[in-house]
């Protein structure tokens, strides 16, 4: 008798779903596409996410990036929606620890870690091992992420963590940080997260690579390479959690009487800089240049603090090629004095000139 009592309120269970389930599928895509566009979710009960972040936080949509293989992280927002029981159907925010507690069931369900298919298949199991609905059809969708980010630091124009849901080539990430930086260097250090490391640990195992990255161990690239020829060997998957960093190109200074003094970038391209390369650089000498006196100074790696060895450099036996034109190495300082007799010469000249000028303009207006 219970069981013929089981199968005939079962039986009105699947009759009830029958009817309303045009509806509810189209009610369920609605609210779908609502959070996708990211609107507003309405006030939550107490096991539901009831306060905004704090934080800066990523919208899926915004990015335009595809979801099909996002996992889940502690503290995402998620859209649950359980067709023909409004009682679930609402937004909830995943624990710390990767949980996510819905009504009805005993226990939180381990979300952190699964796609957002496989989370809802998972809800849908545990309702049903808990007795609670049969076969219920759950969606599960992303609404916020707080972690699932690549860090950009280093030389880049715009040094942030930019969001990404799924494996995304390195070149499109450069460009959403607004491209390399003027002091920018050749190379740029990959940083691998969790999520990163086990995609290259199975990717190794389906092609028998060895020594991949574990978490937190990095690696180095020519950056120069990927955004000059668009290297697909270099132009390498990043995984939510990486890390990128754009090193500092080395510099020299060209301190004095040079037209421009300032610091000039060591790029692939000049690598071989030599002092007299360096002072055509910085516009070339002035007329007060002290020649005879050009010093290089170069930090000696030996010595005590920012101490540097001072070298000589003879910029006419250079000029002649009677020595050998000193190459710079990086972080080196030339520096160029002012000769006190040539300077003082120039300034006197300067005014008789400004003077014989002022007194040719006066005989001028005096007529």
């Amino acid at each position: 008798m219970v069981g013929k009592r089981e199968k005939a309120q079962e039986t009105r269970t699947v009759a009830k779903v029958s009817g309303l389930g045009l509806a509810v599928f189209l009610l369920t895509s609605l609210a779908s596409a609502w959070a996708q566009q990211g609107t507003v979710a309405p006030a939550l009960p107490a096991e539901a996410a009831s306060k905004e972040p704090t934080t800066p936080v990523a919208s899926p949509d915004a990015q335009k990036t595809p979801l099909n293989d996002y996992t889940v992280s502690p503290e995402d927002l998620l859209d649950v929606s359980v067709m023909d029981v409004p009682e679930v159907t609402r937004t909830y925010r995943v624990s710390s620890n990767g949980f996510l507690s819905l009504p009805l069931l005993p226990e939180p369900i381990p979300a952190a870690g699964e796609s957002l298919d496989q989370l809802g298949h998972l809800i849908a199991t545990k309702f049903h091992d808990a007795g609670m609905i049969n076969n219920a059809q759950v969606t599960v969708t992303l609404r916020e992420t707080r972690l699932h980010t690549v860090l950009v630091s280093g030389e880049v124009k715009r040094p942030q963590s930019y969001p990404i849901f799924g494996p995304t080539r390195l070149l499109d990430v450069l460009i959403q940080a607004g491209g390399l930086a003027e002091t920018a260097g050749n190379n740029v250090i990959i940083t691998r997260g969790d999520i990163g490391a086990r995609a290259e640990l199975e990717e190794s195992a389906r092609s028998s690579a060895v020594n991949t990255p574990a978490p937190g161990q990095s690696f180095t690239l020519n950056i120069r390479k990927l955004v000059t020829t668009g290297d697909d060997k270099t132009n390498v998957l990043l995984y939510p959690g990486d890390r990128v960093t754009v090193q500092r190109a080395p510099l020299i200074y060209v301190m004095g009487a040079v037209a421009r003094p300032g610091g000039y970038v060591l790029n692939e391209a000049n690598q071989q800089v030599t002092v007299l390369k360096a002072l055509a650089m910085a516009g070339d000498l002035t007329n007060v240049a002290k020649k005879s006196h050009i010093t290089l100074l170069r930090r000696d790696p030996a010595g005590p603090g920012q101490q540097r060895d001072e070298i000589p450099c003879n910029y006419n036996a250079m000029m002649k090629g009677q020595v050998a034109d000193v190459r710079l190495q990086a972080e080196d300082i030339l520096y160029v004095p002012e000769s006190a007799s040539l300077k003082a010469w120039r300034t006197t000249v300067n005014s008789a000139v400004s003077v014989a000028s002022s007194g040719a303009t006066g005989l001028m207006i005096y007529r």
